[in-house]
């Protein structure tokens, strides 16, 4: 038979047992029931630093084991044990160790009792979870880092499970969508309440796309609640889809940002690049009008003063007198057609005098009825004390009839068209949206035409002001066109405000203008020498004669160098002079501002083209516009002279 161990040696089961507790990385301490230290493991002196023969017999507040800000909490558990109201507990907590560094400790405790129900001993397993705790706070602060990154971009960070079919968010998902906070959005249904009901179906097939395909996603939507400034919200996200151990797509990660800004600054460039396209296009037409209109109205010029020329040759009575009746007709008919060409390409006479737009639409009623078709009432809403305009009312009234003509042929069952007058003023901050010609900020009198029609889409409006762009019949359109051309021309703006089933209205600002004086010419009596200067040798001959019929020696230059000499040798005998502004070399410009500087007084009659500036006012000057008839050459002379 085997020897029996000596009394007190421990059993084979006991000495397994403690190699187990010496290899485990738990520490293993065990407390009498007055918390003092019995059984002291090698792995508890490995994390704490303290030998058994240190620490055994010893309470805690014996040595420096517990950290200071933890001891409340660890005091209050040790009460609670010994009151047997803890059996098993569980606490995380700072230590010293006894080089003084600081590790993270997580305490399983279980207490032991006796027969009697009394405690007979406490046994805690240590777990040092510095580097898990370190890493828990690493990730923490990366979290954090993360969502004020997206918070400072605009962007929410999300995952959606889509086994749980629920998603988790980085930020208070309803604020950043402006939407109410009692409501969760975590589940499809709440999720989709982020999402205008009109872009729901293009999100959902993105989204079950993204699903089915894997890998990359994104896609953009109009948030359900606006802007605070009543505009719509954008929203972009893009993402990627994770798959799951079998393979099988598994979660959806994402951002989503605030992409307002960059869409309404693309809705923006685009509107910018359709005026721009629409000035090249406009500034192509103004270009070949201009240079047609130039020549066109030299060459009528000389007919219209050879035709005049040969009238008073011929004497009354003459047979030839209807013959130039028709010759003269037709040059005034060629003449507005030029002008009208100029009209529709924005490149037509700059406005001349000043105008009341009330007055003006006021006297324009009766013409209202033809362009009305008879079947439409036209309503007059005519504000009082407008500010003058600084307009052609022909061409005022021009605009007014083909607003009222297109408004009366898209009213529905004979239902009235409204033209309104009020005053308006545009700052610089102003909002250009429903504008198609932006006007400049300033003081304006509008002249505002609304029908109750059936509106226009967004293609048709966009085109609204092309020539020849129709949604009636072939050969009309060109009344809006004329309008966009005569309101440029005027320096205004032009607003439409117009959707499909619910009527136009069309908004023209008119530039206000400050009243002037206008100069009265002195006296000076007398005929004498009259100063011709232009470069058209037809047109040069026919002012000369219109100037000597009245009495005047007419002395003839070709270029600002030769008017510049005439002046010099006829300065004492020069009563007027005539001054073409497109003369060569020294140039028209050149050549009045000297005749003005040397003598303020001089009478000056300005010749310009059908698209040219007028100089500015200066003295005793007309400016006359060819074409023009030797009757108005002689009446601009008589203007300025006093005749």
């Amino acid at each position: 038979m085997p020897a029996e161990p000596p009394p007190g040696t421990p059993s084979r089961a006991d000495r397994e047992l403690a190699a187990h507790l010496e290899n485990t990385p738990l520490a293993v301490i065990e407390w009498d029931a007055d918390f003092r230290v019995v059984r002291w493991t090698g792995q508890a002196e490995a994390i704490f630093g303290w030998p058994a023969a240190e620490v055994v017999g010893k309470r805690p507040a014996d040595w420096r084991l517990v950290h200071d800000d933890d001891a409340v909490a660890v005091e209050r558990l040790m009460r609670e044990i010994a009151a047997l109201r803890r059996p098993r507990s569980v606490l995380v907590n700072r230590n010293y160790t006894r080089a003084g560094a600081v590790v993270w400790c997580e305490w399983h405790n279980s207490i032991l009792l006796d027969d009697a129900g009394r405690l007979v001993s406490i046994l805690s397993l240590v777990l040092d979870v510095t580097e898990r705790k370190a890493a828990v706070e690493a990730s923490a602060r990366s979290e954090a880092r993360l969502r004020t990154a997206l918070a400072a971009a605009g962007m929410i960070g999300w995952e959606w499970n889509l086994a749980a079919n629920r998603g988790a968010m980085s930020a208070d998902f309803a604020a950043f969508h402006g939407l109410p906070p009692e409501v969760t959005y975590d589940s499809p249904a709440g999720a989709e309440q982020t999402v205008h009901p009109d872009d729901m179906p293009a999100v959902r097939r993105a989204a079950a796309g993204a699903i089915a395909e894997g890998g990359e996603f994104q896609w953009e939507y109009r948030g359900r609640v606006p802007a605070a400034d009543g505009g719509e919200r954008w929203f972009a996200t893009r993402g990627q889809v994770f798959p799951g151990p079998d393979g099988r797509p598994a979660r959806l990660v994402g951002v989503t940002a605030d992409v307002t800004d960059r869409k309404r600054a693309e809705a923006e460039r685009g509107v910018l690049n359709r005026r721009l396209a629409d000035a090249q296009r406009w500034e192509g037409l103004g270009v070949m009008a201009g240079g047609i209109a130039h020549d066109f109205n030299n060459i009528l010029t000389v007919v219209l003063g050879s035709a005049a020329l040969a009238r008073r040759t011929a004497g009354p009575g003459s047979p030839a007198d209807a013959h130039l009746d028709e010759i003269e007709l037709s040059c005034d008919r060629a003449a507005r057609l030029c002008r009208q060409m100029l009209a529709y390409a924005g490149r037509g006479c700059p406005p001349a005098g000043r105008a009341d737009l009330s007055r003006v639409v006021g006297e324009a009623a009766p013409l209202l009825t033809g362009p009305a078709g008879g079947q439409v009432t036209v309503r007059l809403d005519l504000a009082a004390d407008l500010p003058q305009v600084r307009a052609d009312p022909g061409l005022v009234r021009q605009v007014l009839v083909n607003l009222v003509t297109n408004a009366a042929e898209a009213s529905r069952d004979g239902r009235p068209v409204t033209v309104r007058t009020a005053a308006a003023e545009v700052r610089p901050d102003d909002p250009t949206d429903g504008f198609r010609l932006p006007p400049w900020p300033g003081r304006y009198a509008v002249l505002e035409v609304a029908d109750v029609g059936e509106g226009m889409t967004p293609e048709v409006r966009d085109r609204m002001f092309d020539p020849f762009f129709s949604t009636r019949f072939p050969g009309r359109g060109l009344g809006l066109a004329a309008v966009l051309g005569i309101v440029r021309s005027h320096r205004g703006g032009i607003a439409v405000d117009t959707a499909a089933g619910r009527g136009t209205t069309i908004r023209v600002l008119w530039p206000a203008d400050d009243p002037r004086p206008a100069a009265v010419p002195a006296d000076r009596p007398g005929r004498g020498v009259a100063l011709v200067a232009d470069a058209d040798p037809f047109r040069r001959e026919v002012v000369a004669a219109t100037l000597e019929n009245q009495g005047y020696e007419a002395v003839v230059a070709g270029t600002g160098a030769e008017g510049l000499e005439l002046y010099d040798q006829r300065r004492d005998e020069l009563r007027v002079a005539v001054v073409d502004v497109d003369l060569p070399g020294a140039t028209g410009c050149g050549l009045l501002d000297v005749l003005h500087h040397t003598d303020p007084d001089m009478p000056l009659v300005v010749l310009i083209g059908p698209t040219g500036e007028p100089p500015p006012a200066a003295g005793r000057a007309a400016t006359l516009r060819r074409p023009f008839r030797p009757e108005e050459l002689a009446a601009a002379v008589r203007h300025v002279t006093g005749g």
